[in-house]
Order: structure tokens, then C-alpha cells, then sequence
């Protein structure tokens, strides 16, 4: 399994359109493919830290990622996305380790 992680910030004066795209276009968008296994979305509690927002998205494979990104509908809501956001970064991450009590 791995991790697909995207940080973001709301552009200033977007926020309201943000939430429109969340409850829209982009409402569990990763859900909808092959391969996802969980979603889990962040948001910051100091407010004005950045980044504002983060996203989770577990994994079958890279294959599945990769699928993902190139399908013309994911696409074309991602364009939509980019449009709200600004500071953008992503990572992907592998485990290697899980502790508990």
C-alpha cells in the first residue's frame, strides 16, 4: 500500500467556492476509482497556518495512482481544483513502521 498526501491552501476570497467544489465536482472524487482504499481530509486548527488543508489517499499500488491521474474525468476536475488552491505540494509515503499503546 501507499500514501498519495496533498497539502494546499484555499486562495484568499475562494473559500466559499471551495466548499461548493467539495459538496460538487469534487465530492469523494478518489472514491469513485479502482484501488482507493481510504480518504482522510485535514483541515488545520490554527486557522492561518499553511498549509490549510491536507488529503490522505491510501493505495492499492502505484498503479492505481497512476490510473488515477491520467482518467480524462479525474482530470478535468482537477483543473477545477486548481482554481481555488494555491501552495500545492504533494508527497508519496510508504509505511514502515506502527506503534501503539
Amino acid at each position: 500500500m501507499v500514501t498519495f498526501e496533498y497539502r494546499f491552501d484555499v486562495l484568499p476570497g475562494k473559500l466559499k467556492e471551495y466548499e461548493k467544489y467539495t459538496k460538487g465536482p469534487g465530492k469523494d472524487i478518489w472514491l469513485k476509482f479502482k484501488g482507493v482504499k481510504a480518504v482522510r481530509v485535514y483541515k488545520s486548527m490554527l486557522g492561518g497556518s499553511s498549509p490549510q488543508r491536507l488529503v490522505q489517499v491510501d493505495l492499492e499500488n502505484l498503479a492505481a495512482l497512476e490510473n488515477i491521474l491520467t482518467d480524462p474525468g479525474f482530470r478535468k476536475v482537477k483543473v477545477v481544483f486548481h482554481g481555488l488552491v494555491t501552495h500545492v505540494s504533494d508527497s508519496l509515503l510508504t509505511q514502515v513502521s506502527d506503534k501503539g499503546k
